[in-house]
């Protein structure tokens, strides 16, 4: 019997998310076709076998537009005074000329995009977030194919996007959303309180599965001295982690207010990942003086995090509460920090709160004050006993019960009925 063809798209690139990598690996080793469509990634090539999964990634921009654009660059330098120098500065500033740049340049990848998606063929387009859901639903109504929505956020709900996506975008996904979720075959949501917002906000959604941001299981941890090693930390200081993308509304300026209340004390902070601020934090540990007990580091490849997160002491997650998408987060450096037998220093929001108290595997805190983040690490610091015992309650809880086996049944199970195929269970094997 043919196999079963998936289409996956996610706009951002495909080398940092987990949750995409292990959907598709999962599906693949359940006996389906499948085919990632992503960003572009420097040094990848557009098109590649990875795990007996294709990639393809449809060029953002034509060649005559980079060309175009390393031209305007270089005519609006800082050195250059020209009279067209400066003429392209104040275009480059116009709100209007961006508006209409940016609308020039998506449509037109969002067209490649299609045409990628549509060559597959799939008998299945799972959308990853909102901004691939018209993509994908257009090539599933071409071919008479499935469709499912799977919302890594609330994207509607999310500040973060709000204030990175353009008006015109804004008022396109939300037409999109509320339009296409009815014409769903299912509709995945990361976390139970996601899932009721989005329920209760579609009623019509019919098929709404909960596939956590859950990790793989890892039964023998690795002896790991990556960070000690890399920043010569003395084995005597205790090393907490923040592992993740570096922007605003993480709490991590909040962290370094904290930092800076514990410079006397025996603790480092590393935080790691993708820097989506333009240096602002490295700026504020300079000004803050904080070289001493601050690190910051460029992120690794999701498959290398498990030697990282190991090698710390404790993970922080400290979002703030701007938006329902952090207040009903449930991201999946939890279970990272949970699996790595660390223990977890949270915001006190609902589905975190959740997992930690049930399992009384780390602490919560108000994440908006610098002083409670700070009283949260010195207490802990003075427990390592404590925090030892959090550390493997938390790794018994995810070996047991929250890793990707439990949440990748569940994805195949769902393909497997848009399929009409059964499912032997194999693949958890």
């Amino acid at each position: 019997m043919e196999s079963t063809k998936v289409c996956m798209v996610v706009k951002n690139q495909l080398w940092n998310d987990a949750r995409v990598k292990k959907e598709a690996i999962s599906l693949s080793e359940a006996g389906f076709s499948v085919t990632i469509i992503a960003g572009t990634e420097e040094g990848c090539p557009t098109e590649e076998i990875w795990k007996d999964i294709r990639i393809l990634r449809p060029p953002k921009d034509s060649t005559r537009r980079n060309v175009l654009r390393e031209k305007v660059i270089g005519a609006s330098a800082k050195e250059n005074n020209s009279l067209k120098s400066r003429i392209i500065k104040l275009l480059r500033r116009n709100r209007f000329r961006r508006f209409i740049t940016d609308l020039k340049r998506a449509v037109p990848w969002e067209y490649r995009l299609y045409r990628a998606a549509l060559s597959t063929g799939a008998d299945i387009f799972h959308a990853n977030d909102l901004d691939t859901l018209f993509i994908c639903a257009k090539a599933a109504g071409k071919l008479g194919a499935k469709l499912v929505y799977d919302s890594h956020e609330l994207w509607l709900e999310s500040s973060r996007y709000f204030i990175a996506t353009s008006a015109l975008d804004r008022f396109r996904y939300r037409i999109t959303e509320k339009k296409l979720i009815p014409k769903t075959d299912a509709v995945i949501a990361v976390t139970p309180s996601r899932g009721g917002v989005m329920k209760e906000k579609y009623p019509s959604i019919s098929n709404l599965v909960i596939i956590e941001n859950s990790t793989d299981p890892i039964r023998e941890l690795p002896g790991s001295s990556y960070l000690r090693n890399r920043l010569a930390i003395p084995a005597v200081v205790p090393i907490m982690l923040y592992q993740g993308v570096i922007c605003p509304e993480r709490g991590l300026d909040k962290l370094l207010d904290a930092a800076s209340i514990l410079r006397n004390e025996n603790i480092a902070i590393v935080i790691i990942g993708h820097d989506a601020w333009q240096g602002t934090l490295h700026r504020m540990r300079s000004e803050m003086n904080l070289k001493d007990t601050v690190f910051i580091l460029p992120p690794v490849p999701s498959e290398a995090l498990p030697e990282v997160t190991v090698s710390a002491d404790a993970g922080l997650i400290l979002f703030e509460n701007t938006c329902l998408n952090h207040y009903y987060s449930l991201p999946n450096k939890l279970y990272e920090y949970m699996m790595a037998g660390l223990p977890v220093i949270a915001s006190d929001f609902p589905e975190m709160a959740r997992i930690i108290n049930k399992h009384n595997c780390g602490i919560l805190v108000d994440s908006s004050s610098p002083q409670a983040i700070a009283e949260g690490l010195r207490g802990l610091i003075r427990s390592p006993d404590d925090m030892r015992q959090m550390g493997i309650r938390g790794r018994k809880a995810t070996l047991e019960q929250y890793n990707w086996p439990v949440e990748e049944k569940k994805l195949v199970d769902l393909y497997m009925k848009l399929s009409d195929r059964e499912y032997s269970g194999s693949v958890l094997n």
